[in-house]
């Protein structure tokens, strides 16, 4: 394999790096000994650029074309690493969606007490607040009813009380899920892929 061009990259069946070649696995190598390849892809894959530069690392990782491709948003950058083989959804990714809530109505009883004195009464006009009075303990009974429309003017009486409960209630969503992540890989088959170190020095014409 003399006659490959430095810097090119072979997909191989087997799983060794042949003469010549370095593994795409991410590894540093010295500028010193690898001059040429140096002057070709420089550090876009890593390295300090002083002693060192990087070569391409694509283990678990699909090869791309650097630019953009046309209509989308994306403009790929030599070297650039992107994606990840897992991913957990976020609030925001998630489907909108409704939760059905039931709340069983409560019946709640009140009762009210209309409270009488066992004093014989004393007035013949009631004010606010009055109570009504024991009839008086001889003669005849006296009326103590009005027709309704008839009323006149009215007070409120006194010893009237209503006992009533507040009933509230709320719902509570059970929370579900486990917010784990999952694969989002596509399906592959692990190949050996390397990096020519030495051959040809490509031109650019």
């Amino acid at each position: 394999m003399e006659d490959q061009y430095i810097g090119m990259l072979a997909c191989l069946g087997f799983t060794f790096a042949p003469r010549n070649f370095g593994f795409c696995a991410g590894g540093l190598v010295a500028i010193s000994q690898n001059n040429a390849l140096f002057s070709l892809i420089g550090t876009i894959y890593g390295g300090d650029g002083r002693t060192t530069f990087g070569l391409p690392d694509l283990r678990g990782r699909a090869a791309i074309s650097q630019g953009r491709f046309p209509g989308s948003q994306f403009n790929w950058i030599a070297g650039q690493k992107i994606s990840q083989e897992t991913h957990t959804l976020s609030i925001l990714e998630m489907p909108s969606h409704d939760h059905a809530a039931s709340l069983a109505g409560t019946s709640v009883a009140s009762s009210t007490d209309v409270e009488v004195s066992t004093t014989q009464g004393t007035l013949s006009v009631p004010s606010s607040g009055d109570y009504i009075g024991a009839g008086p303990p001889f003669g005849a009974a006296q009326p103590a009813y009005v027709p309704s429309g008839s009323e006149g003017t009215t007070v409120p009486l006194g010893g009237v009380s209503t006992n009533s409960a507040l009933v509230g209630g709320s719902v509570t969503i059970g929370r579900t899920g486990g917010s784990q992540s999952f694969s989002i890989m596509q399906p592959v088959q692990a190949l050996n892929w390397c990096i020519c170190l030495f051959g040809l020095y490509p031109s650019r014409s």
